[in-house]
């Protein structure tokens, strides 16, 4: 018995399936919708598997196939995974696409007709000329003489290469052409044997009836023993129901060459995965392989590249340019007293408010003092400047006279009526000499200490978002599917996303950079060179956290649904926004355990006080960097082998 999905919600597809597969025959396997074959329990290639992955030619139900490539673009990906030479590519190339009467091979498998990519897809599993062709319904959308074509060249390649061939499919008298059937249903196996075998066997004129007549007495024998569950039932088909799971035993009678192939499931060994098998040592030519389809992807969407070098770009500028600025054109309404009742000579109000910044302060004048207080609680002004009518005479008194009463002070002062709800008041300074300091300046910027982390956050949450919906796509496809059973390896595929993605990085952190220094003169007082590295090591941390959430998700919602709640969380415990001295004792220590923050401490004492990887701070921010991304890496490589 076996059992699919995952231990908090799975459910019983196969019910001690017992399989033989002599070598170099056509083996029908029919079933309800929903029936498709599933590549043995373990991924080609591996320990126990004994099969290596170019021995195995793949087509799933899925076209699973790279829209942006062109049809010979996607031949040469799989001849590369496979290890093929670039003349035996070209020369298969050739005879397949003649042979499915495919057009042009530069044509893109996006402006092709459903039919079509399917033909492109058995022709990716016919491409190495495999041992064990394994094919989910490959004649659907094909017209009768292509169909009849396709079963032409199967039955030839089963008696002249001795080539073994599984096949799914829904046409069942269609499958009266291969050499054994199996017809199955609700996960057993209700019949086994030669097509015309089986017609005579149950005495009917085609196989659909004889499929028909085994399902009603599946279905009788079911319901009978619903009802009698005492009774120790046999339905009268090759299926036994009392199976004794602990006596199961899983054999892969293989080698290559493939003498028989006997598969029998069980439930206890499935579980047991070889997680060395997925850590292996990376292949050069696997990795090559995908590198190749990466640049090819990226060279299909240079929109997408162009998004990719601005976005960090924009980010930095909005980020100088609207945090940290001194506030302009603030809203104050204006009530004076003296040009309400006439100005006298001297007119020191109107000299005063003439030294005011109209760049900072729009001033609007008032002659009722009370209308310009109820205007404030409006929330139209921020505030109210009162100037009493006896200010100049007030002024000229309190210069005169230095002992002066209280109406006379109050009288010569301007006087501010404010709106506080969204100002920080300062503290009155305090009894200190402040002397020059050892790191920064005497007046700080909040922007000076805020930038650092933005920059890590950028690139950090960028690699995240991309990487996660490149991957999640790609299974979402069953394009994952496909690698993994050509024999290709998580870390494979990472490997091959981070060189690639390398280049990319490399420009966006020049441009983020040089906008920081340059632009908006945003001084990185050390080298720039360190602070260019532990941007780029974030940078394949988001990548390593990408993978991890693509490894969680199924569907690119629920990536960009996780990636966008991490954001606002990681940019307050990090300390990018407000410095970690500021939180509750709990808050800093669960601060410690984010990905960013030991980073962008590393990045602040780079930018700000100039330190070296000989300072504890810079060189465990780049040991962060690491030990985060290589987490982030490990975790998703289990979760894929455990989902496989």
């Amino acid at each position: 018995m076996e059992k699919y999905g995952h231990w908090w919600k799975s459910i019983t597809v196969l019910h001690g399936v017992d399989v033989n597969v002599p070598t170099g025959i056509i083996y029908g396997l029919l079933g309800p919708s929903g029936c498709e074959i599933i590549v043995f329990d373990k991924r080609p290639g591996t320990h126990g598997h004994r099969i290596p992955g170019r021995a195995i030619g793949y087509m799933p139900q899925e076209t699973a196939l790279y829209r942006n490539f062109s049809i010979s673009e996607m031949l040469h990906h799989f001849g590369r995974l496979h290890n093929m030479k670039r003349r035996d590519i070209l020369s298969r190339e050739e005879f397949l696409i003649s042979l499915l009467d495919l057009p042009s091979k530069t044509k893109q498998v996006s402006q092709l007709s459903g039919g079509q990519q399917r033909r492109v897809s058995l022709v990716c599993a016919l491409l190495q000329q495999p041992q064990l062709l394994i094919l989910d319904e490959p004649t659907v959308g094909v017209d009768p003489i292509l169909q009849e074509k396709i079963w032409s060249h199967l039955i030839y390649l089963s008696q002249t290469s001795k080539t073994t061939i599984m096949i799914t499919t829904h046409y069942i008298e269609e499958a009266r052409k291969a050499n054994r059937v199996g017809l199955m249903r609700s996960g057993r196996m209700l019949a086994e044997d030669e097509p015309n075998h089986l017609v005579n066997q149950y005495n009917e004129i085609s196989l659909e009836n004889v499929f028909l007549r085994l399902c009603y007495e599946d279905q009788n024998c079911i319901q009978q023993q619903t009802t009698m569950n005492n009774i120790d039932g046999d339905c009268d088909t090759d299926v036994s129901n009392n199976i004794d799971e602990q006596n199961l035993e899983s054999t892969y009678v293989a080698d290559t060459p493939v003498e028989s192939l006997l598969i029998t499931v069980n439930r206890k060994q499935t579980s047991r995965k070889n997680f060395i098998d997925y850590f292996r040592f990376p292949h050069i030519h696997k990795i090559y392989a995908l590198i190749m389809k990466d640049l090819t992807l990226v060279k299909r969407n240079i929109s997408l590249l162009i998004f990719q070098f601005l976005i960090p770009v924009i980010q930095i500028s909005l980020f100088c340019l609207c945090i940290g600025r001194n506030a302009e054109h603030i809203s104050m309404a204006l009530y004076n007293g003296e040009a309400v009742h006439g100005f006298p000579t001297e007119n020191l109000s109107l000299q005063l408010l003439n030294k005011i910044n109209p760049q900072q302060i729009d001033i609007a004048s008032f002659n009722d003092f009370n209308k310009a207080m109820d205007l404030v609680k409006q929330g139209q002004y921020w505030g109210v400047i009162a100037i009493q009518d006896n200010f100049t005479q007030a002024v000229k008194n309190k210069l005169i006279d230095l002992q002066t009463d209280s109406t006379t002070r109050n009288a010569s002062s301007l006087h501010l009526y404010l709106d506080m709800t969204r100002i920080d008041p300062s503290i009155a300074d305090p009894p200190v000499i402040i002397e020059n300091p050892v790191y920064g300046s005497l007046t700080p910027k909040f922007i000076n200490f805020a930038a650092p982390g933005m920059m890590v956050s950028i690139i950090f949450f960028l690699a995240t978002g991309l990487t996660g919906l490149i991957f999640v796509v790609e299974k979402k496809e069953g394009l994952l599917e496909r690698s993994w059973i050509a024999g290709v390896t998580t870390i494979e595929v990472m490997f091959a996303h981070i060189i690639v993605k390398f280049f990319i990085q490399i420009i966006q952190i020049i441009l983020l950079l040089t906008f920081t220094d340059y632009i908006f003169k945003i001084e990185i007082k050390g080298s720039i060179f360190l602070a260019a590295g532990i941007i780029f090591l974030q940078g394949i941390c988001g990548m390593s956290y990408g993978l991890l959430i693509s490894s969680m998700c199924d569907e690119e919602m629920e990536v960009m649904q996780v990636a966008l709640g991490s954001i606002f969380p990681v940019l307050i415990c990090s300390g990018i926004m407000w410095p970690l001295e500021g939180m509750p004792s709990v808050m800093r220590y669960i601060s410690n355990f984010t990905p960013l923050t030991h980073t962008v401490e590393a990045m602040r004492c780079i930018a700000a006080r100039s330190w070296s990887l000989t300072h504890f701070k810079v060189w465990f921010g780049f040991v962060n960097a690491s030990s985060w991304s290589l987490g982030f890496f490990i975790i998703p490589a289990i979760i894929f082998a455990l989902r496989k």
